[in-house]
Parts: structure tokens; C-alpha cells; sequence
């Protein structure tokens, strides 16, 4: 997962906006962020065929 990568990039207190079109990615991207160790600051969000993820750097 590339955002995966982003996030190692990133500072303490950096958002990274996701913008995925697999229905997967609903379920996918939180779980991965969340087991590492990253903050999903809010539910995915779908608008037409694109889900939105917001995760902050949190360590």
C-alpha cells in the first residue's frame, strides 16, 4: 500500500489524504492504518466511485 509508505515520510501531526476507487479500500486502508499505528480521523467517506480516507501521523 503506497500510503503506507507516505506516512513513514511524514512528521508528527501530518494528515494524508487517501483517494481510493476499490471497494476494498473501505475496509482495507483503516485496518492497515490503524494497525500501524496510525489515526483515522474520520470514517471513509464515498463521494460517486471514489472513498476519501484522512489518516494523522500520530507517533
Amino acid at each position: 500500500m503506497y500510503a503506507l509508505d507516505a506516512l513513514k515520510s511524514m512528521k508528527i501531526g501530518e494528515v494524508l489524504q487517501v483517494i481510493a476507487d476499490c471497494p476494498q479500500s473501505f475496509r482495507s486502508v483503516p485496518e492497515e492504518a490503524v494497525k500501524h499505528g496510525y489515526q483515522l480521523l474520520t470514517e471513509p467517506q464515498r463521494v460517486n466511485q471514489d472513498i476519501y480516507f484522512y489518516i494523522k501521523v500520530v507517533r
